[in-house]
């Protein structure tokens, strides 16, 4: 009985195995197959700089009823009337990844409209969402090497459209052995909504745990916003956009 169980097991592992591959390698349904835009799962992701508008990344990604990703040279997407190239993307054990990928696209009258055409010749609106407004990291203060006794605060201003604050730690483990060797360790930190303007402390008892010491601590401020997709997509469909300004602190 043990054999025979064994038997199974490996059957069962060497099925699942094929059809990993089998869904891996198999290529997109046919364009001429998604016949409306009611077909369609849409997902569009703008990446776009604080500080220059048309310094920018999108994708668009396109999927079926059953969620498969598909793609095609005959079905055109396109941004503020350009057209979004349509790429095949080669990744591991055989998968591909289908998209629309551009970069540096002007909007226009501070927004981004998205337009699809299908392998039938119809067009339809895809979605829209605003650029982002710009603003200077020169508006966040704060010590760049800060001292670990003392209590670390962070200003800022003028930082249009951000809306979150992202913080994360890198500290240094402490051990009891003596080497030449230091170890770092990157931990998650908080996520914080705010507003343009502020301040944010962080007590320093908070710096550091029993074995580790507070190194480095990053700050990312976010500016993200959501967009308005086609009614008569599919649900799940959606379009964002969101931008940056990185900063990080030393701890001494």
């Amino acid at each position: 009985m043990k054999k025979d169980s064994s038997v199974l097991v490996k059957l069962s592992i060497f099925l699942c195995c094929l059809y990993f591959l089998f869904n891996s390698c198999s290529e997109p349904i046919p364009a001429s197959k998604v016949t409306d835009i009611s077909d369609i799962k849409a997902v569009v992701d703008i990446y776009q700089t604080l500080t220059d508008e048309n310094d920018n990344s999108i994708s668009v990604s396109l999927y079926d009823r059953k969620g498969k990703m598909f793609g095609n040279d005959s079905v055109n997407v396109t941004v503020n009337g350009k057209k979004i190239e349509y790429k095949i993307i080669q990744g591991l054990y055989y998968t591909k990844t289908y998209l629309y990928h551009t970069e540096k696209i002007a909007p226009e009258n501070n927004q981004y409209e998205f337009q699809i055409q299908l392998a039938n010749g119809k067009k339809f609106f895809l979605g829209s969402v605003p650029s982002l407004k710009l603003s200077s990291s020169r508006n966040i203060i704060y010590d760049e090497e800060a001292s670990l006794n003392n209590d670390f605060s962070i200003q800022w201003s003028g930082l249009q459209d951000v809306n979150v604050l992202y913080l994360s730690k890198t500290v240094k483990v402490n051990t009891k052995e003596k080497s030449n060797v230091e170890t770092f360790m990157e931990q998650p930190g908080d996520t914080i909504k705010i507003g343009p303007a502020g301040t944010y402390t962080l007590k320093k008892e908070k710096f550091s745990k029993p074995g580790e010491t507070l190194d480095i601590l990053g700050f990312e401020f976010t500016a993200e916003k959501t967009g308005t997709v086609n009614p008569q997509l599919l649900n799940g469909s959606s379009i964002t956009i969101n931008g940056n300004h990185d900063e990080q602190a030393n701890f001494k």
